[in-house]
């Protein structure tokens, strides 16, 4: 068996890939698999180190991003779809947000010893023009609140929930709906929606979880469809969307399970997978074919925990 480390050094606050490569190495030496350890230089650096290395031999590969969500997403689309490797997250980065679907054990995903003897299960994954999603896709005001939040977060005195806010004061003011045409596993309808959501897990933008009872590994993906609001309801709408409650509101959240949704804009919209992201006038998003052997580690679950009411 092969395994790869992958350190993203910008990740959260920064990592200290020095110090990490010490604790792989302190853990690898009495292992008789090889290993290699590798730093990201650049955006995408991640996905073309673990597409070469699936690609480069046929035996047994485990690969683990030290970073956030960003990371893992650039591993995943290097690493999906090849039955010999698996893919797994040391969490390092600001938000780690998939990793808030272990309702149990979530802890162990900090013990590389842990991960490095952990098990696999196969995850689905969202594919979105041509791209991979291990988590959630969106368009419409989350989508462009969780995109501008990187111009703020990294500035001095400012938090993560400070950057959040400073976004959303922005992209209110700005409007808080866009018209799109958007079709669920073939059914059509075109309106004002505030946004719209593709979950394969459960949270997002630092906290927010539409779907509570998302399940990862299920063959279905679960679609969100906010319809628009006045500025002065937002705020209340959006908590109560953030904390699971949409289906309290079936006249302005609708929320089904399926397989294919496609979006149409006059203009160019912004989207976010997995909080990376992606801009176009049209988003093909569906179920993808290919499967991601996902490690955890052991005494950590992803089952359903309390549903809200």
């Amino acid at each position: 068996m092969r395994h790869l480390f992958i350190i993203n050094p910008k990740s959260g606050k920064g990592n200290r890939p020095n110090e990490i490569a010490e604790e792989i190495h302190a853990l690898m030496q009495s292992r008789p698999d090889s290993y290699d350890i590798r730093v990201t230089e650049r955006a995408g650096h991640g996905r073309e180190l673990a597409a070469a290395a699936a690609q480069s031999s046929e035996e047994p590969l485990r690969i683990y991003a030290f970073g956030g969500d960003g990371t893992l997403n650039e591993v995943v689309n290097g690493g999906a779809g090849y039955p010999h490797v698996a893919v797994t997250v040391v969490p390092t980065g600001s938000g780690n947000d998939f990793l808030k679907i272990f309702t149990t054990g979530r802890e162990r995903f900090s013990n590389l010893a842990a991960l490095v003897e952990g098990h696999t299960a196969a995850f689905d994954l969202i594919e979105c023009n041509g791209r991979l999603a291990l988590n959630i896709a969106s368009v419409g005001l989350d989508a462009r609140v969780g995109v501008g939040m990187a111009a703020y977060k990294n500035l001095p005195l400012v938090s993560g929930s400070m950057a959040y806010v400073i976004s959303l004061v922005e992209n209110v003011v700005r409007g808080i709906a866009e018209q799109y045409t958007v079709t669920v596993d073939g059914e059509t309808v075109r309106g004002d929606f505030t946004l719209l959501a593709v979950c394969n897990g459960r949270y997002y933008g630092g906290g927010f979880c539409p779907v509570p009872d998302a399940m990862p590994d299920d063959g279905m993906l679960d679609f969100v469809l906010v319809k628009k609001v006045s500025r002065i309801r937002v705020a209340q709408l959006v908590r109560q969307y953030a904390n699971g409650y949409g289906r309290h509101y079936p006249g302005l959240i609708r929320i089904q399970r399926g397989r294919e949704m496609r979006v149409q804009c006059e203009h160019t919209m912004t989207a976010q997978l997995d909080g990376e992201e992606l801009r176009s006038d049209l988003l093909s998003i569906r179920l993808s074919a290919k499967k991601l052997n996902f490690i955890y580690p052991d005494g950590a679950g992803w089952s359903v925990g309390k549903i809200p009411l």
